[in-house]
């Protein structure tokens, strides 16, 4: 009778100790999980940055390259016979080659690769600089796909005594939904690459401020 109630007692005794391990587990994994979530989000969203980044600058670069622009393939300066800069003309033509150039590259791109996975140690998900390094490599794998919107800007800046230095340069904007898993949300990336410039001697007329198209 004796051995049989310690026995219980032990059999009770275990199965409060397994009822505990479980229940902190199970804290353990939902206190992890409400941090893992938003920090998924946040490594995402600068992992679709990135990518976005890399896909535009080569693309741009590829297209520049490949047309081989200058400055004079884009505008035209037409000087006074008092050597004042009478009017800046922008080739239409071109920019709109460049524009149509680097959207469709940057949209086959996006299409191409539409799938990305990057790696994260599990000691990171922690938010604890201590941890951050620690802990196997945790997989994380999202889809990204979106459109793309390009423009060529052309601005003055001063560039010294009775110099302006014209700028042109292309801003991509892309609008990318990001999917994964966990976490599936729009991301706006926007960013300027300057294609040509050139020093203008004169003065500028003030309604060249600036050209957007």
């Amino acid at each position: 009778m004796l051995y049989k109630n310690k026995i219980s007692r032990i059999h009770k005794k275990l199965r409060k100790t397994i009822a505990l391990v479980l229940a902190f587990l199970l804290l353990i994994t939902i206190l992890f999980e409400a941090q893992a979530v938003p920090f998924t989000k946040k490594c995402i969203l600068k992992q679709s940055k990135s990518v976005s980044s890399k896909i535009i600058g080569k693309c741009v670069t590829k297209v520049i390259d490949d047309y081989n622009i200058k400055y004079d393939d884009l505008a035209v300066i037409k000087y006074s016979d008092s050597g004042n800069v009478e009017a800046i003309s922008i080739n239409s033509v071109a920019v709109n080659k460049i524009k149509s150039g680097v959207s469709e590259l940057v949209q086959r791109e996006l299409d191409k690769n539409k799938q990305y996975t990057f790696s994260l140690p599990l000691g990171a998900f922690t938010d604890i600089t201590l941890l951050s390094t620690l802990g196997p490599e945790v997989n994380i794998n999202f889809n990204l796909t979106g459109s793309v919107n390009c423009k060529l800007k052309s601005s003055f800046k001063s560039g010294g005594v009775n110099q302006t230095v014209h700028h042109i340069s292309l801003t991509v904007k892309t609008r990318l939904i990001s999917l994964s898993p966990e976490y599936g949300d729009e991301v706006v990336f926007k960013t300027d690459y300057e294609i040509a410039q050139t020093v203008i001697v004169g003065s500028i007329p003030s309604t060249y401020a600036d050209i957007v198209r």
